[in-house]
């Protein structure tokens, strides 16, 4: 009996050893598991914060790419000369208004992925092929190319303009920007400088032709009446000299006319050499007479 108490009493306390045992793992266990917990739930904030800050940093790329993209719009519709730009197969992929409105005449939304080709009462199909080869000449030459060229206005009328362009890589590959300066006006200022000073020029010749010309035209017309009036009037050789007196006559109005010239004009000579047309050059010398 005695012994089976004993033994009862060890058993009992195997169990309680054990029990105790297994309280302490699941204790451990737990403490690992809320530990884990813990650091989870940090790692899972620092991963939420993260991401957070990439939206935000991601929003404010967005708004700043936004604001430049209106900064720039806001640029090139600032700048008065036409602006446009093309992707490498020559497709408009943005211009400014004056380009839109004073060049095309249409409105943006219909320029932006449209061909010159396309537009063909806005672009004749010559000088679409003109600006072409000038814009494929800026891309190989990979630096700033200008050239003059007419341009088709929206108005009608053809101007000379001068396109600056240089080659750039929009997204998805190459392509040219132009900016197009009217030379219009000065290149009427140029041409009408050009013909003052071809003017002052022919006015001084024909000063000093007529300053030479006029003294011995007027010796020998003088000369001619003496010999006129010693000869008697049978006699054939008035004929030749009321001949000789006409040419002096005609000479004298061809000084005359280079006193009166106002303007330069030209004429082919010759087919193949330009000369002065002393006739149209020459301001009338009565009101009612074609100069």
């Amino acid at each position: 009996m005695l012994l089976f108490t004993w033994l009862l009493i060890a058993l009992l306390f195997a169990l309680l050893g054990w029990s105790l045992r297994r309280y302490r793992e699941q204790t451990m266990r737990q403490i690992r598991l809320q530990k884990a917990l813990r650091e989870a739930t940090v790692e899972l904030h620092h991963i939420e914060q993260t991401r957070h800050k990439a939206e935000t940093d991601r929003e404010n790329a967005a708004d700043r790419l936004r604001g430049y993209l209106q900064l720039l719009d806001t640029l090139i519709n600032t700048i008065p000369n036409p602006i446009y730009f093309k992707d490498q197969d020559g497709v408009y992929q943005g211009c400014n208004k004056v380009f839109a409105s004073q060049i095309l005449g249409l409105t943006r939304d219909r320029i932006i992925g449209a061909r010159p080709q396309s537009l063909p009462e806005q672009i004749p199909a010559d000088l679409a092929a003109a600006y072409q080869h000038q814009e494929m000449i800026a891309a190989q030459k990979e630096c700033h190319h200008a050239f003059e060229a007419p341009v088709l206005c929206a108005d009608g009328t053809r101007r000379e303009f001068l396109f600056s362009m240089a080659p750039f890589e929009p997204s998805g590959g190459g392509g040219v920007v132009a900016v197009l300066s009217d030379l219009t006006e000065k290149n009427r200022a140029a041409e009408v400088r050009l013909q003052k000073e071809k003017l002052e020029g022919v006015l001084e010749t024909a000063g000093g032709v007529c300053h030479e010309f006029n003294q011995p035209l007027q010796a020998l017309s003088g000369y001619m009446e003496i010999l006129a009036l010693k000869l008697a009037g049978n006699d054939p050789v008035l004929g030749y000299l009321n001949k000789a007196s006409e040419q002096i006559t005609r000479m004298g109005d061809i000084t005359a006319k280079l006193q009166r010239i106002t303007h330069y004009e030209t004429m082919i000579y010759a087919d193949k050499s330009r000369i002065i047309d002393l006739h149209k050059s020459a301001r009338s010398a009565t009101p009612d007479s074609a100069g």
